[in-house]
């Protein structure tokens, strides 16, 4: 009778340790492994390219100091100069929020504009402008645009 390898074939696999069914360990070590990767970056990249995009801006809060609105001319004048990203007023026109980019504007070429238009202005407050917005979240305060 001549030996048929087919017929022991599975008793040789199984002392071999050869499997047919199911993933490798390494298969799976990946595939966790890209999960947790894929997963920390989702949590992780949007907050980096926050930071990098708003790591210059600092917010200037300015009060009149009459009782009046803002004017528009003073709002669009401001919003002109080169370097502003944005400017804000409270829900009664009387707060004045100014984002800048603190490499390209100083704090004195904004309220040089406001002398321009003789306007008696207060600087209320000069802050990172992240850590104004974490403010704004904390007292869940609205602010409109002009």
């Amino acid at each position: 009778m001549a030996y048929d390898p087919e017929k022991y074939r599975e008793k040789r696999e199984k002392v071999l340790g050869i499997r047919k069914k199911g993933l490798g360990f390494g298969t799976i070590a990946v595939i966790v492994s890209l999960v947790i990767i894929a997963g920390l970056s989702v949590v992780t990249v949007p907050q980096a390219i926050s930071y990098m995009t708003t790591r210059h801006l600092d917010d200037a809060i300015f009060k009149l100091e009459s009782e009046s609105k803002w004017p528009e001319s003073v709002i669009t004048g401001i919003n002109t100069i080169q370097g502003v990203k944005n400017t804000v007023t409270d829900k009664h026109d009387t707060r004045l929020i100014v984002t800048y980019d603190r490499r390209r504007v100083k704090l004195s070429n904004i309220t040089t504009l406001f002398g321009q238009h003789n306007l008696n202005v207060a600087l209320l407050n000069q802050v990172n402008h992240r850590q104004y917005q974490n403010t704004l979240k904390e007292e869940g305060e609205d602010l409109e645009t002009p």
